[in-house]
């Protein structure tokens, strides 16, 4: 079924006022990623640099939410200070790493300096040490790994990245099967779009006015339909075995407002089934009544595990009426169901940053800011920022 977009809220997220911000601690990494956009320049950033560069985002972007990421930030030597600097501060410190480096004794230390959340990027594409060639379905078993690891550790959440391509569109409900049957140990998985720069003939790419040469840069294609994959896609490949995936949210594009660059649809059930979505008037509520509370947007929920409380938000939510009423059936079949925990769980499906129509189309909201030089930039135009001067525009001949 074709996305209404009357049916989903619009995040109020804006540069100023945003859930979320993003610091990198290192370009180094063990692992290559097809897609990356991180080139190897500077090595370990500096520790009292990266500190200065928290405190800033925090009070240029009013977040709640610091997102540590590289390179590889587990081989970063001060990977825990900065956890605890950042806890400290009273922000939500997230790590996004391959998970290549983490043992039981490195999460154990990061979660007493206060780590909020692991996101684990696993992907077929990667070069991982005996993971090559495997499908999705099969970094299921990796992906349960590390989602038992945190389950052990305990007052940690978890989250998976995806990076899609188009001949693994097809392994996206294996994906989101594994996912449902973890809504208790996974919180977050970010379905992302593979993205790049076109090297097609009558295309040429300037910064500052000046022609740049692509050659240097790790994310480009010719295949332009390869990294062209839109949000509506994801969310088709999903919906064909999973029809009751409604999305409740999104963020649009600041070039193109047509386009989904979040995508949000969150999961309602218990590791022992589904029962439906969170609706457009659940997350709007949650969403004005932390604002109100705390002066601050959220990036997610506090706690995942919601209870069968919010079954209450039926009076409101079409979607948690309808959700509620499986919910009742199921107990009529199954009485034991009645004692199940109920998770929210949020699938962020992402449209990365591209070049159409010669523009830039961005975020609108990204909650991926960060400083460059004193300034804040999407953190994803990190590295044009750092070879070219500024961002990539696109010409046609």
């Amino acid at each position: 079924m074709p996305i209404e977009r009357r049916k989903m809220y619009k995040f109020p997220w804006s540069k100023a006022d945003n859930p979320g911000a993003w610091i990198e601690v290192t370009d180094e990494c063990d692992l290559f990623c097809p897609g990356c956009y991180r080139h190897r320049l500077q090595g370990h950033r500096d520790l009292e640099e990266v500190k200065s560069d928290v405190l800033l985002c925090h009070r240029l972007t009013n977040c709640g939410r610091i997102s540590i990421a590289g390179g590889e930030p587990l081989i970063y030597p001060h990977i825990v200070e900065v956890v605890d600097f950042i806890s400290r501060n009273k922000l939500q410190p997230v790590i996004f790493t391959n998970g290549h480096n983490l043992n039981k004794e490195l999460a154990a230390e990061l979660k007493k300096a206060g780590l909020h959340q692991f996101f684990f990027h696993i992907d077929s594409r990667q070069k991982r040490p005996s993971w090559e060639g495997k499908s999705e379905s099969d970094l299921n078993e990796l992906r349960q790994h590390y989602a038992d690891m945190v389950w052990e550790l305990g007052k940690v959440q978890s989250g998976i990245n995806v990076t899609l391509c188009r001949e693994t569109l097809q392994e996206i409900p294996s994906i989101i099967e594994w996912v449902q049957s973890n809504i208790h140990k996974v919180q977050n998985v970010s379905l992302i779009a593979l993205r790049g720069l076109a090297l097609t003939a009558g295309k040429k790419y300037m910064v500052n006015g000046k022609v740049i040469d692509t050659s240097i840069l790790q994310c480009v294609s010719v295949d332009e339909h390869e990294i062209s994959i839109t949000s509506e896609e994801i969310h088709e490949a999903i919906e064909k075995q999973f029809p009751t995936s409604n999305p409740a949210a999104y963020l649009s594009g600041t070039a193109k407002t047509e386009t989904y660059k979040f995508l949000i649809v969150l999961y309602l059930g218990s590791p022992q089934k589904t029962y439906g979505v969170v609706g457009a008037k659940s997350v709007e509520l949650d969403t004005i009544l932390f604002h109100l509370s705390h002066g601050r947007y959220s990036a997610g929920r506090e706690n995942p595990k919601v209870g069968k409380k919010i079954f209450f938000l039926s009076i409101l939510d079409k979607e948690i009426r309808k959700a509620f009423g499986r919910y009742l059936r199921e107990i009529l079949r199954n009485p034991i169901r009645l004692f199940d925990k109920i998770y929210v769980q949020c699938i962020n499906i992402q449209q990365p940053n591209e070049m159409l129509d010669g523009e830039i189309n961005l975020c609108d909201g990204c909650l991926n800011q960060m400083i460059h030089q004193g300034e804040l930039i999407p953190s994803c135009k990190l590295d044009e920022y750092r070879l070219f001067g500024g961002p990539i525009v696109e010409i046609s001949d």
